[in-house]
């Protein structure tokens, strides 16, 4: 009998290419039985792990947590999958990729989120290699209520398909209650995976280096790198929320200030849940009973009419409204069929394609109870009505705690949102149900925790930071200081705090300057912007100082950024271009490059929104 030849375990592959070579060569030189049962061994090691390349586009977490989770059901399925964010492409190797699933929110008006930003300007560069190796699935999460729904995903299965891509299913959509549509879309890609397994195609293997000798063959080339992608399911997450208690409550703003913000702090004991810095904690509310009450006698209905809750479970029309619908801003839908059945003209003419910018101006402080005022006196049933609401979503905030210095507790920063609109007096869902409504140590709090893999602290505890936190955007970076306090970092710290007053809006200012006159801060440099004629912010006092922070830079420090994405992250991000160029020298194409290099080494995180 011939001798099969063989890869020899120093060859520079992977398992899995190794695997496929030994069998396509057992096939070439065997005699037929021996081939035979050589091709079948491969097949079944192949089989039994394929690589599958998992990546996220992500600006609160539920993209991120949807990928992880899709990574972990592909398991069941014989792959072996790696995670990534796509701004992460080339240390996925994308490029070598044959699998790919791609889920992505959308940010702004069709944009991919921050950590989706880099890939997007490469993959629609002319420098995007052809991808025609690659089988890939786009799933895309979105908000209906705007204009470009899905708007990045469809870039992200546009642009692969022009690459060359083939597409496994579909791209699928997902509006923000998500989780029936995604797990229909798993349930339609899972065969169409395996079923593209089934079919090998040759794909020439590069040359990692001058060392490398001769070409080989794979059905897939992943990388096996990846940050913790494998996450155990929690017992109690968002569609399971755990039942907390609100333990301490306080008003951060003295009194005289124009602002609400208030510090909780939430009791997690009993949960099993655990968090690290940088995380955010999912809230789930109850809606305003003024609110509902309001919304039932504006529409005629009495609250005890019979109606199906968001899963299909039988309940009371009072119930679904204050504890399961969403019932401040309007859906689209409802907009319509009110200015259908009524025929009002401005409503209608406002709901043209071309006057979506008109229609967002109208409806700014409007809710529910305001369209129907407007609208005149359309007449739903009372399943109708709820069949144009979306499901009440929980609300996500950045634990202002770290859980080595509150072991058992996950504190929060909150604004409280209170503003007159059309007559009426309008709250925030969520900040308003924690501020008002929640009783200490009784009134259940349903949290869960959502992981934040994107905005961490440095591994070695000697780096520098700077983090950058004007208003309730401190709550991650009272969390990091603990942090680097509890475990004795030596690294040094650097804060920008802005807010209206110093007076009034000093948020945490005891413990700020505590934590400076030990020296776990090494900086704290503050605008609070009516304290004088021209309004100050935090990135005038980067400019100011921008040799010292030029200098943090140049020594290595990772820059942090919470807060408001619109504005005040969009003029740190242009405040930060200008240190770069004013003190480092550069040009504008070379901060711009500099800034790319700190994105790509984790050195630049925002936590926005």
């Amino acid at each position: 009998m011939n001798k099969v030849p063989c890869v020899p375990a120093t060859a520079p592959f992977t398992p899995e290419q190794r695997a496929w070579l030994n069998g396509y060569l057992a096939g070439l030189f065997a005699d037929a039985a021996v081939g035979e049962a050589a091709a079948q061994e491969s097949s079944s090691r192949v089989e039994e792990g394929k690589p599958l390349l998992v990546m996220y586009g992500s600006q609160t977490g539920t993209a991120e947590d949807l990928a992880r989770r899709f990574a972990r059901e592909s398991e069941k399925h014989g792959c072996v999958a790696s995670v990534f964010a796509l701004n992460d492409y080339e240390n996925a190797e994308l490029t070598r990729a044959s699998r790919l699933i791609v889920v992505s929110s959308t940010w702004g008006d069709g944009d991919p989120p921050e950590n989706a930003a880099a890939f997007w300007t490469w993959l629609d560069s002319e420098a995007a290699p052809r991808l025609e190796h690659l089988s890939y699935a786009v799933l895309g999460l979105g908000d209906r209520n705007y204009p470009d729904f899905c708007g990045a995903s469809k870039k992200f299965d546009a642009r692969l398909e022009q690459l060359g891509a083939r597409r496994l299913v579909p791209r699928g959509e997902c509006d923000v209650d998500y989780e029936a549509a995604a797990k229909a879309w798993g349930d339609g890609l899972w065969p169409a995976l395996a079923n593209e397994a089934r079919a090998p195609r040759l794909v020439r293997i590069e040359r990692k280096s001058s060392e490398t000798v001769g070409i080989g063959f794979t059905d897939l080339i992943v990388s096996t790198k990846s940050e913790t992608d494998r996450m155990p399911d929690p017992h109690y997450g968002r569609t399971n929320p755990f039942s907390a208690r609100l333990i301490a409550h306080r008003r951060l703003n003295a009194p005289g200030s124009a602002k609400d913000t208030r510090h909780f702090e939430i009791s997690l004991e009993g949960s099993g849940l655990r968090y690290e810095v940088g995380d955010a904690l999912g809230v789930m509310p109850t809606n305003c009973p003024v609110l509902v009450e309001e919304l039932l006698a504006e529409c005629g209905f009495q609250g005890e009419e019979a109606v199906k809750g968001p899963a299909g479970n039988d309940t009371s029309l009072h119930e679904a409204l204050f504890r399961h619908f969403a019932i401040t801003q309007p859906p689209t839908s409802l907009i319509q069929a009110v200015a259908e059945r009524t025929r009002n003209a401005e409503l209608l003419a406002l709901l043209q394609p071309d006057r979506k910018s008109q229609l967002d101006k109208w409806l700014e402080g409007r809710d529910i109870v305001d369209v129907f005022r407007s609208g005149g006196a359309a007449k739903f049933t009372p399943e109708e009505f709820v069949g144009f609401l979306r499901k009440l979503q929980p609300r996500l905030y950045s634990i202002s705690s770290s859980p080595k210095a509150h072991p058992g507790e996950a504190h929060l920063t909150v604004a409280a949102v209170r503003y007159e609109a059309l007559g009426r007096e309008k709250k925030g869902v969520c900040s308003c149900f924690l501020a008002d409504r929640v009783v200490l140590n009784q009134t259940p709090v349903p949290v869960f925790v959502q992981v934040s893999h994107g905005f961490r602290l440095p591994a070695e505890g000697n780096t520098p930071i700077i983090m950058i936190g004007p208003g309730t955007g401190i709550a991650p970076f009272r969390a990091f200081l603990e942090e680097r306090r509890a475990i004795g970092a030596r690294g040094c710290n650097w804060l920008f705090f802005g807010d209206q007053c110093e007076a009034w809006d000093y948020l945490y200012r005891e413990e700020l300057e505590a934590m400076l006159a030990e020296g776990a801060l090494r900086r704290l440099d503050t605008a609070f912007s009516r304290d004088q004629k021209e309004k100050i912010y935090v990135q005038h006092r980067m400019l100011e100082i921008a040799g010292e922070f030029w200098r943090w830079l140049e020594d290595g420090a990772h820059v942090y950024v919470c807060g408001d994405a619109r504005r005040m992250a969009k003029d740190v991000d242009a405040a930060l271009h200008a240190v770069i160029q004013k003190a480092g020298d550069k040009s504008i194409e070379q901060a711009a490059e500099y800034v790319q290099r700190l994105k790509t080494a984790n050195r630049y995180q925002r936590d926005v929104y």
